[in-house]
């Protein structure tokens, strides 16, 4: 059973955190952090991915996932049980956070359209991999465990050697196919490479 814990954005049309007000009842932070069987963008040159339906359904049984602001740790808006919801619908793994007052300045963040996405933090339980596709391979995860959810107002992945360290990991750890994959382990210079092309792309989205 793999140990890396990963972390993953989602950053697409329709997938910004929004802000729900109803009279009488608290203020609440709505998003989705995964949807289901979405590809994802290529993750730091390696691999693309996507979740099947369901891959979170034995991980809500008994959660403590806790909800942050731009996973800072030192600013935690929920918690499950009580102001972390969690629900898989036919969409994906939605959220609903009941945040503190001091929070206030975030919720004003969220309602202006600042934050563009989610941003999830799991480890893969069972996997499948696909390498078939000519240009990258395909890993497909029906089981997940979730340890933490974030509105992000960036849409990037970590950006550090750790990020791009885990990512190779779970690329390194596939199963293999008789040949040898000896271009997947990456140099410093080529990890600095990919973090400077990276870097290039969030310059351009800010644009």
């Amino acid at each position: 059973m793999k140990e890396t814990k990963e972390q993953r954005e989602l950053i697409l049309p329709g997938s910004r955190p929004e802000i729900r007000k109803i009279d009488g009842e608290p203020t609440k932070i709505i998003g989705y952090a995964v949807r289901w069987d979405q590809l994802s963008n290529p993750i730091f040159g390696m691999f693309r991915e996507k979740f099947k339906r369901g891959a979170f359904t034995a991980s809500l049984i008994n959660p403590d996932v806790y909800a942050s602001w731009q996973h800072d740790a030192r600013e935690v808006l929920g918690r499950t049980p009580n102001t972390l919801q969690l629900v898989e619908d036919e969409i994906g793994l939605r959220y609903e956070i009941t945040p503190p007052s001091w929070a206030e300045k975030y919720i004003e963040t969220i309602e202006r359209g600042d934050v563009r996405g989610s941003s999830f933090i799991f480890r893969a339980l069972v996997e499948e991999w696909d390498e078939t596709n000519a240009e990258m391979a395909i890993r497909t995860i029906s089981e997940a465990e979730l340890y933490e959810v974030s509105p992000v107002t960036t849409p990037a992945y970590p950006q550090s050697t750790v990020g791009i360290r885990s990512a190779e990991e779970v690329y390194q750890e596939r199963p293999q196919s008789n040949e040898a994959d000896d271009e997947a382990t990456y140099t410093e210079e080529e990890i600095d490479m990919i973090m400077l092309e990276h870097e290039l792309r969030m310059m351009n989205l800010k644009i």
